[in-house]
């Protein structure tokens, strides 16, 4: 059965020291009232940091006044500082390749250079990637989430796949024995070429 999801993929030039997504945000609105022909409310194309240490996203206090958004609630937020009372504003969130999220409750916080943070609220509605080949760094999102990903124990998708061997002193392995990273070829022929 194939499912319908919605992604994005961002690689970078070499080894990000963050993970960043340019995004659109705007006043929230339904996606029941844009059915019904509401008008849509203006987009702020901002740069977001995605943050699993956030339970919930925010946007800087700049973006909050640049926007005029009006606080819908207010909450006790815990940040490295410490904690602080913060206004609460709906927003829809637009990201790459149509990934968009409506009516999504955000906190005011002062981002520093930030504009905005993607936090646990989005990332943990789908699933989330990161990796570093060839020293450069690709993020990976897509919703909803359709698999589980481990790559400890990896699902069984081909006889070819095989649990990580385990790891081994290479000082202990001789010329003509197998090859610890599970290739079949003698260790002189793979890993232990000179």
């Amino acid at each position: 059965m194939q499912q319908n999801y919605k992604a994005f993929t961002l690689d970078h030039n070499g080894l990000a020291k963050s993970l960043q997504t340019q995004c659109g945000i705007c006043e929230g609105i339904s996606v029941d009232d844009l059915n019904k022909g509401a008008k849509h409310p203006p987009i702020t194309n901002v740069t977001a940091i995605w943050d699993t240490g956030a339970e919930m996203s925010s946007v800087s206090e700049k973006i909050v006044q640049a926007m005029g958004l009006v606080p819908v609630g207010r909450a006790r937020n815990y940040t490295a500082g410490g904690e602080i009372d913060v206004n609460i504003y709906v927003i829809n969130i637009l990201l790459p390749c149509n990934v968009s999220f409506a009516m999504i409750p955000v906190t005011g916080n002062d981002l520093g250079d930030a504009d905005m943070l993607i936090g646990m609220d989005i990332i943990s509605q789908g699933d989330f990637a990161v990796t570093n080949a060839g020293g450069k760094t690709t993020f990976s999102f897509r919703i909803p989430s359709i698999e589980r990903i481990d790559y400890v124990n990896p699902p069984l998708a081909s006889s070819q796949v095989t649990k990580p061997a385990p790891l081994v002193n290479a000082s202990k392995i001789g010329r003509n024995d197998p090859c610890p990273c599970g290739s079949g070829k003698k260790y002189k022929n793979c890993h232990g070429k000179v």
